[in-house]
């Protein structure tokens, strides 16, 4: 049984397709630079992808029978409502979907367009809902971090649930190889909501060195994110947004039914993360 993992680049993709590989599962990747991609997942068939592609996606998918998608979010929903027609075309049993939490709240969202394809195909079909990832503090905002000893957000005092892109990957290696997960939608969060102060601690005693959390407005987001694509700026902005009004404190407990173990706690995280700060 082979399973093309779509997105590979991504940090949830990154670690599915490790998943995947040391389980001793057929794996196919899809990449861009398939030369590259090939020195970082030893034992996986590595091919040409892209989402914006319909003959590399058509090539892709022949022979797989389950596949995993993490579209980037510019390019929802329309990439996957053409990954699913790809795939009814070429045979595919099982889709996995990496979504965002909420997504079920918000009807015609790129997220919840893409889940409506997903669900209307007639293929096995699990949703991944993930929190915030821990994992962004170590690479989006890890050089200025470094640079400043500080956290900037427009977060203000309100909490969030985050969650190890390690545990996602988890659940959807689940997903992808066991039976009874089909038609479920999994809220992915960690054990815990922390306010950025509390992020500022975790990272400050991982690190040795004192970060501190400064918060700010939505007006010196947009102004730090100037230059983004303006679809990326409205989308952290309304993600803040939902931060502050308490939309993302919800503790679920999904990744410890379906692990059997609790989700890795963010002084984990962080501890195991500890270089990208220092």
């Amino acid at each position: 049984m082979t399973i093309f993992v779509a997105n590979a680049n991504g940090k949830v993709g990154h670690e599915v397709a490790k998943g995947l590989i040391a389980a001793g599962h057929s794996v196919r990747i899809g990449a861009h630079t398939p030369a590259k991609t090939a020195s970082a997942f030893k034992g996986a068939e590595i091919v040409a992808f892209d989402y914006a592609d319909p003959d590399s996606i058509a090539a892709a998918l022949q022979g797989a029978r389950s596949v995993f998608t993490a579209a980037p979010f510019p390019l929802l929903p329309k990439a996957e409502i053409d990954l699913v027609s790809a795939a009814k075309a070429a045979g595919v049993k099982r889709i996995i979907k990496l979504s965002a939490m909420g997504a079920e709240h918000f009807p015609g969202a790129p997220h919840a367009a893409a889940e409506a394809a997903v669900a209307a195909s007639g293929l096995e079909w699990t949703f991944l809902r993930p929190n915030a990832f821990m994992q962004n503090y170590a690479t989006l905002s890890a050089e200025g971090i470094r640079r400043t000893a500080a956290i900037y957000e427009p977060a203000a005092d309100a909490a969030t649930s985050f969650v190890d892109t390690r545990d996602i990957a988890a659940v959807a290696v689940k997903a992808l190889t066991e039976p009874g997960r089909n038609g479920k939608a999994y809220t992915l969060t960690g054990p815990q909501a922390l306010d950025r102060n509390a992020v500022a601690r975790a990272l400050s005693e991982a690190s040795g060195k004192t970060i501190a959390y400064v918060p700010v407005d939505d007006a010196a987001l947009r102004n730090a994110m100037a230059g983004a694509p303006p679809v990326m700026i409205e989308l952290m902005s309304a993600l803040f947004a939902r931060i502050r009004s308490g939309q993302t404190a919800t503790v679920a407990p999904d990744i410890r039914e379906v692990l059997g173990r609790e989700a890795i706690s963010f002084a984990q995280f962080a501890k195991d993360y500890a270089a990208a700060w220092a």
